[in-house]
C-alpha cells in the first residue's frame, strides 16, 4: 500500500515538473509563422530565458491583474542580460537583474546572477510613463529591415490587463526599442555595460 502511493506521489511530481519545463515562453507565431525564422527566434529565446531562471510572460499574461515588462539582451560575444520590472498592485514594483555566464550568440551558459531590488512608486510610474511615451504597446514584433548574424537581438515582453506584447529587434541604433532597453539596463538596473552597446 505505502509503495503505491509512493508511486503515485512521485508520477504527480514528475507530472508538474514536466509541465512546468514545458511550459511555452511565446505563443505560437509570436515572432513569424509563415517561415522557419519564427520558430527558430522563438527557440533560441527561450533557450536564453530558461537559463537565466525566467518565468513566462505569456503565461502570466492569462491573469488579468499582473503587469509586467522584460528586456531580454543577447549579445553575440557578452553575456546574456535580463532586466524585468514587476509591477505591484500599491503602484511600486520589483526590479530584477540576472546574468549568465554564456554568451549570447552561442551557449546559454549557467546562472550567474540574480538581483531582486524594491521600486519606488515614482520610479515605477516613471518608468510606465517611458513605456508608453515610446508606444511599446504599439510597436510591431518584428521588423525584417535589419537583421543580422554579429550584434544583438533585444527583446522586449510586456503584460498588462491579460494582454501579452512582444517586440524583437536586432542591434537598433535609435528608435523605441533602443530607448526602453537602454532605459531598463541603465535608469533602472544602473548596470556598468561589460563590453559595446550594440
Amino acid at each position: 500500500m505505502r509503495a503505491t502511493v509512493r508511486l503515485s506521489i512521485l508520477i504527480l511530481l514528475l507530472s508538474a515538473t514536466a509541465s512546468v519545463a514545458q511550459s511555452p515562453y511565446f505563443p505560437a507565431g509570436s515572432f513569424d509563422d509563415s517561415s522557419r525564422v519564427g520558430p527558430f527566434l522563438s527557440e533560441t529565446r527561450s533557450k536564453y530565458l530558461e537559463a537565466l531562471e525566467e518565468p513566462s510572460l505569456w503565461s502570466l499574461s492569462k491573469s488579468e491583474k499582473e503587469q509586467s515588462y522584460r528586456f531580454l539582451w543577447l549579445r553575440t560575444f557578452h553575456r546574456p542580460i535580463a532586466v524585468r520590472v514587476d509591477v505591484n498592485a500599491d503602484g511600486t514594483s520589483r526590479l530584477t537583474i540576472k546574468m549568465t555566464t554564456g554568451a549570447g550568440g552561442y551557449a546559454a551558459g549557467q546562472l550567474a546572477r540574480s538581483d531582486t531590488y524594491a521600486l519606488t512608486r515614482e520610479k515605477t510610474t516613471w518608468f510606465l510613463g517611458k513605456i508608453e511615451e515610446n508606444k511599446f504597446w504599439e510597436l510591431p514584433t518584428v521588423d525584417r529591415s535589419r537583421m543580422g548574424t554579429d550584434g544583438a537581438a533585444w527583446v522586449i515582453e510586456g503584460v498588462k490587463d491579460g494582454r501579452y506584447h512582444i517586440v524583437d529587434r536586432w542591434s537598433p541604433d535609435n528608435g523605441p526599442v533602443r530607448v526602453i532597453g537602454l532605459l531598463m539596463l541603465q535608469k533602472l538596473a544602473k548596470l556598468k555595460i561589460p563590453g559595446p552597446i550594440y
